[in-house]
């Protein structure tokens, strides 16, 4: 029997907790392999991360240089720079400890000299200062491309930019145009621009004046399909010595309105509450989420609280947690979350949505989050 856990959540998976995408897999290695650049969009916690560093750890077998850089960290362009050119740098030297000669190989050709530090363990962090990289930045990145494609000889090269959507807040005007530049310069690396915040990426990939349109392959992320995800439900269950009955999963899904992480978050919880019973039943399930909202209740009580200044987001937050809707410009919805307009309720939309608090399914609005959404209808139930 299995000591780890059966599920996982939270973070990137690896398998055996890797469910499905198989045809994603797929595609983005096979574009990974010909250097094609691909946009990736997926709603947060739906396993855009998880997929992008499957693929890019298979046709690292194969051989090709492949690069992961989280921009999230990034705050403005010298730090842009740095994130990029550390995930390149640590590509090139690979996983094995270098002596300094080598670090220095692998960054003597940066126009910048960056601030370097060595772990005892190989890691190496990179820095710049931002007074000294001024208005090279955007060089700087294409310094650490050309970098990748030297170390990948003949092969294509990888860099996935995770995150990707901060680059819309950096500078005055965000940065994102930069980046068609740079894959332009890109002849033999396949560039992964990965966006969680599906606005923002809409904006920097699809339609006319967007800085990526037309540059590359998109590929857009859904929820793991029923099928697919109640028999892995069902068989990690069994490494524990339980039996999950198949109506069991399909109610975790469900409840769990289908979102990957929150569906693993839902099953590990239920699995817990079932305690020394062979079988995990629905009123584990039922025990299980009430554990993983107690758990999250002082996080959801802070969001909820920071809205404070704007009350009309807060009754916009309640209504979509008790229904989710499409018909959010309607008379009788307006009336219900008191506001006068509907520019009104397109402003606390967008709030919202930039929060990452609600999204949008097809026309239909909700909570993104389905223990967000059972706190706020608990703590609210007369309004």
């Amino acid at each position: 029997m299995e000591r780890q856990i059966p599920y996982r959540f939270g973070a990137p998976v690896e398998p055996p907790w890797f469910c499905d995408r198989s045809r994603e897999l797929v595609t983005l290695a096979d574009r990974m392999r010909a250097g094609i650049h691909v946009m990736i969009l997926s709603p947060r916690r739906y396993g855009k991360t998880s997929l992008v560093l499957r693929a890019a750890e298979q046709v690292a077998r194969e051989g090709m240089r492949t690069a992961y850089a989280n921009l999230l960290v990034a705050t403005n362009e010298a730090e842009l720079a740095a994130v990029v050119v550390q995930a390149v740098v640590r590509s090139v030297l690979g996983p094995v400890r270098r002596r300094q000669h080598g670090l220095e190989e692998a960054l003597r050709h940066l126009r910048v000299a960056p601030r370097v530090s060595l772990s005892p363990d190989g890691t190496v962090t990179v820095g710049f200062d931002p007074r000294a990289v001024g208005e090279e930045w955007l060089g700087l990145m294409g310094d650490a491309l050309e970098l990748l494609e030297h170390a990948s000889g003949r092969r294509a090269g990888a860099l996935v930019l995770d995150e990707f959507q901060v680059v819309a807040s950096i500078g005055r005007r965000g940065v994102g145009g930069a980046f068609k530049a740079l894959a332009d310069t890109a002849r033999h690396t396949s560039l992964v621009f990965c966006g969680s915040h599906l606005a923002v990426m809409e904006g920097l990939t699809k339609g006319r004046g967007a800085p990526l349109h037309g540059m590359g392959e998109r590929l857009v992320l859904d929820v793991v399909p029923e099928d697919a995800m109640v028999p892995y439900l069902r068989r990690r269950a069994t490494t524990q010595g339980k039996m999950m009955p198949r109506a069991v999963a399909e109610h975790i899904y469900r409840l769990a309105d289908a979102v990957p992480n929150s569906v693993q978050q839902l099953a590990q919880a239920a699995l817990e509450a079932s305690g020394e019973s062979s079988e995990v039943s629905v009123e584990h399930v039922e025990r299980g989420f009430a554990a993983v909202v107690e758990r999250q209740s002082a996080a959801f009580a802070q969001q909820y609280e920071d809205l404070a200044a704007a009350p009309a987001q807060q009754r916009l937050l309640r209504a979509l947690a008790r229904r989710p809707t499409s018909r959010v410009y309607t008379k009788e919805f307006l009336d219900s979350v008191q506001v006068a307009n509907a520019n009104a309720v397109t402003t606390a939309l967008r709030t919202l949505d930039g929060k990452e608090l609600v999204t949008r399914r097809g026309r239909e609005w909700s909570v993104v989050d389905p223990f967000l959404r059972r706190w706020i209808i608990d703590q609210s139930p007369g309004l």
